[in-house]
């Protein structure tokens, strides 16, 4: 393999040998007995599952797939991809001494093609073979992207015996020839921007298969791909909403590129540090179990990692920061200066915990920060008004999802200062004798309250940096006084109001005795029940109406034992929790007020009050 690896950019495969293999014709033969099925019948079953999901790569389709890729990006971005290009030569070399495993970030269709061009571009041998749903095997793109390394599986085969074992000896087969192997960790693309929680079944079959063929020494290749805006966020808004997503087909494909019209910035590729697997999960002789609960824990917290180090890697641009100060506006309209102040603060806060920032971010919110508004202002993100004594900018109207989006994609680098933030505003701390003990019980409350939202440090070491926040942005917070009198919130009401408030919707339903039902009626009572509160003043935020949202409240809601009966133990349960989330709203409403107050955006007349 290592002389493949050097000279050509594809992988030469042969896997019709694994049904000839003994191992594999004796486990075939055992779940066709137990299947009740014939033997000739079985292995005619088992040959089309492995040509369904077997390629055989060829530079020639690879060639035109990374054109078809170069095509496509640069109808709406920069040609040149933002790539730190000195990690990857390392794991060039790394390549020649270890397989490789890249697991990518998912907000676009456009994923695989980047990373696909991105490793084309760099000389990278052989090119990764890539996984993907089944679902993007439609006619022409299925065959061509088969030919140039894509392994289409079905979303769900727990219940096909034979497919499993196919699919099982197929990865023994690529792995044991120590190919690079990738696919998007997320299993599906976010929806709301924010990392989804990782799907393990792939990883725990590649984590299986390395064992077996002695392949301990893998390594897992964390990769963010991010993008100043994306092609299909009108989709990804609308999915929110609740509407079903749209079929994949060669119409659909051929549309997808023609809507790709708009000049929407760059695209960054960032590769983490990778991990090892013999030093993450402790690999031994023995089989892995699938339904080992300790074994699972241990992938589990392996692909955790590698969320948390994509997380990490990714670097901070200009929509997301704009959109960050302009979502924690609520609405309305800020001048250039004030959004310039907002988003300076964020940046130095950044600066300051040495984050990973684009190279123009800088610029493009300081002194380019006009350009930036103009870009935004032209794919109709943000709405401009020019007819006052100066320009202003807010969310454009509808557009409030996609913003919330891009938010989203930074919004774990500011976690604790977010929290803190709001668990400061709560009325009950202030009236506390001790309210550093008291803020980190909040803190830790409403990370509780969150805790199928997003990838959290440990409890401790979370708690401190949130004190720590405090401590360096509001000074003698811990005494009596209001701590916002001097410096106004900076984004913990922008950053957490979509999420609460959605915590805050299901808990409405909760109580209307409506929770009993399966969790499709419980997201249509949220959105219904949520529409009515928004526009009764029960909520702010159109944002928090989103279908992703409300099933992690819900998740969170069968954890806690929340739905179900609904006798008077119950009640009281839903009724608590209702009382916690309306905590938290008011704790909101009041750093809005304070926020507003800052900027200038208090009526004249509340002013002269």
């Amino acid at each position: 393999m290592a002389a493949q690896a050097q000279t050509s950019r594809v992988a030469k495969l042969n896997e019709r040998e694994i049904l000839d293999r003994p191992a594999f014709r004796e486990a075939l033969a055992e779940v066709a007995d137990r299947l009740g099925r014939p033997q000739r019948e079985a292995a005619a079953y088992a040959a089309k599952c492995l040509e369904e999901m077997a390629v055989h790569p060829e530079e020639r389709q690879l060639d035109r797939v990374t054109r078809l890729a170069r095509f496509m990006i640069r109808r709406s971005y920069d040609p040149v991809l933002d790539i730190n290009s000195e990690r990857l030569a390392q794991l060039k070399s790394l390549a020649e001494r270890h397989p490789l495993i890249f697991l990518w970030s998912h907000k676009s269709y456009l994923d695989g093609f980047v990373f696909l061009q991105t490793l084309y571009e760099h000389d990278f041998r052989p090119q990764p073979l890539s996984f993907a749903g089944i679902n993007m095997n439609f006619p022409v793109f299925g065959s061509l992207a088969k030919r140039s390394g894509g392994i289409f599986l079905r979303r769900s085969f727990r219940d096909d015996d034979i497919y499993r074992l196919v699919f099982r000896h197929y990865i023994d087969y690529l792995v044991e020839r120590r190919l690079p192997l990738s696919w998007a960790i997320e299993g599906t693309r976010s929806r709301t921007g924010k990392l989804n929680p990782p799907k393990l079944g792939l990883i725990q079959w590649v984590v299986d298969a390395c064992r077996r063929t002695g392949s301990e020494d893998a390594l897992l290749v964390p990769v963010s791909i991010s993008f100043d805006q994306i092609a299909e966020i009108d989709d990804h808004a609308a999915m929110q909403q609740g509407l079903p997503k749209r079929k994949e087909s060669l119409s659909w494909f051929i549309g997808y590129i023609r809507g790709m019209q708009a000049s929407t910035g760059r695209i960054y590729v960032r590769f983490a540090e990778p991990l090892s697997l013999s030093e993450e999960v402790h690999l031994t002789e023995r089989l892995f179990d699938d339904d080992d609960p300790a074994e699972r824990i241990r992938v589990q917290k392996l692909a955790f990692e590698v969320c948390s180090r994509i997380e990490r890697a990714t670097p901070i641009n200009a929509t997301d920061l704009v959109t960050l100060a302009l979502m924690g506006a609520s609405g309305r309209s800020l001048t250039e200066a004030e959004i310039r102040t907002q988003t300076a603060a964020v940046i130095e806060l950044a600066a300051a915990q040495e984050l990973p920032r684009t190279r123009t971010l800088e610029r493009e919110a300081g002194e380019g920060l006009a350009a930036t508004l103009a870009a935004l202002t032209r794919t109709r993100l943000l709405e401009a008004y020019g007819g006052g004594a100066e320009p202003v900018w807010r969310i454009a109207p509808g557009k409030e999802f996609a913003a919330a989006y891009y938010r989203n994609t930074i919004i774990h680098y500011f976690l604790a200062g977010a929290f803190a933030e709001v668990a400061l505003a709560r009325a009950d701390i202030g009236a506390a004798t001790d309210r550093r003990a008291a803020l980190r019980d909040a803190v830790l409350a409403l990370r509780d309250l969150l805790k199928f939202e997003f990838f959290f440090r440990r409890k401790e070491a979370f708690a401190d940096e949130a004190a720590a926040f405090l401590d360096a942005r509001y000074p003698g917070w811990q005494h009596a006084g209001d701590p916002f009198a001097d410096r106004p919130p900076l984004f913990g009401h922008g950053i957490l109001r979509s999420f609460i408030e959605a915590y805050r919707v299901l808990a409405e339903v909760l109580l209307r005795a409506a929770g009993s039902g399966d969790d499709e009626r419980l997201m249509d009572d949220c959105l219904a029940i949520g529409r009515e509160m928004l526009l009764r003043g029960g909520i702010g935020s159109e944002t928090a109406l989103s279908k992703p949202l409300f099933t992690n409240a819900v998740r969170l809601a069968r954890h806690r034992g929340l739905i179900g009966g609904a006798d008077m133990a119950d009640r009281d349960t839903r009724e608590r929790f209702a009382a916690e989330t309306a905590v938290l709203t008011g704790a909101l409403a009041r750093l809005q007020r304070r926020y507003d107050h800052a900027i200038g955006g208090t009526m004249a007349g509340e002013k002269q009050a």
